[in-house]
């Protein structure tokens, strides 16, 4: 019988949400472990263990970053004897998770796959319906964190989570270890998730004064991608070419970032700042939490 454990991060959350995402998969799994990153006191831990009975609080009482979060949920379900582990965020739920728990049973063979992911993309409840439960998977090269079920056998041969990196690519940085090792990522279309990827915001291009509506991040947020993308095109451009070319990374990655920064954004001048501040700091090798105060 397969067993699964779940873990989810939290940071400083609407724990009426948080509650309402849980309820889509806390059936389906033996114990849910919550890591919180909240820099601030709160009755999160009470409000959990009153509504769920299989709930395992751990709080870091500061940010320590995804990663290191990540790891703390997986070395617990492994300290608990588990072989898989879900992942998932706290603004993340699943359309039919008994689904997936199905899929994976009916793996004949686990030995060299290392994650499974869920279908996260934009809108995909409107592209495919939701009573199409096949287990129909394809090979990916990367996935997102929220939805996965990480098969933890693998978890201390892959070496965990880059705790250096904080915030962002940090999935990808674990799926491409995982490859590199011939080990396999693969991605049920038919499961949905439904992931919170950010607001869009009605942007007004600077040039034709013509409004869009865009997704934008914060210049904190822009900073941690332009440095954590950089290391890993650094530590992959000769394993992965492909994927990591100068071409794509340095012009599709940073040139874009710029071009998109000046044309439609808010805050310019801070999220120059944050590209800059990024590179700098990746070619100075500093990695780890960093506030930029600009």
């Amino acid at each position: 019988m397969t067993k699964i454990a779940g873990m989810v991060v939290l940071y400083n959350p609407n724990i009426n949400i948080v509650i309402k995402n849980i309820q889509t998969y806390i059936d389906n799994i033996d114990i849910l472990f919550v890591v919180d990153n909240s820099d601030k006191q709160s009755t999160t831990n009470k409000l959990l263990s009153d509504k769920f009975n299989n709930i395992k609080y751990i709080t870091n009482g500061q940010n320590l970053g995804i990663a290191t979060a990540l790891n703390i949920g997986c070395r617990a379900a492994m300290n608990f004897g588990y072989d898989w582990l879900l992942t998932m965020d706290q603004d993340s739920s699943f359309i039919s998770f008994v689904s997936y728990i199905k899929c994976l049973k009916k793996i004949d063979n686990t030995d060299d796959i290392a994650i499974l992911s869920a279908n996260a993309h934009k809108n995909v409840t409107n592209k495919i319906k939701q009573e199409n439960n096949t287990c129909d998977s394809i090979d990916i090269f990367s996935a997102i964190t929220s939805g996965n079920i990480l098969n933890l056998r693998q978890y201390e041969k892959i070496g965990g989570f880059e705790d250096k990196l904080f915030i962002d690519v940090v999935d990808f940085d674990y799926c491409i270890k995982a490859q590199n090792l011939g080990l396999r990522v693969l991605k049920f279309d038919n499961i949905l998730l439904e992931h919170e990827l950010g607001s869009l915001d009605k942007l007004t291009n600077l040039f034709t004064r013509k409004k869009k509506y865009k997704r934008q991040h914060s210049p904190q947020r822009l900073y941690y991608f332009i440095r954590n993308y950089l290391f890993l095109w650094s530590k992959y451009r000769k394993i992965f070419p492909k994927e990591f070319s100068a071409s794509k990374v340095f012009f599709n990655l940073i040139i874009h970032k710029i071009i998109k920064v000046v044309i439609y954004e808010e805050q310019k001048s801070k999220k120059l700042q944050a590209i800059y501040m990024g590179c700098r700091h990746f070619i100075a090798g500093k990695y780890g939490k960093f506030n930029i105060c600009l």
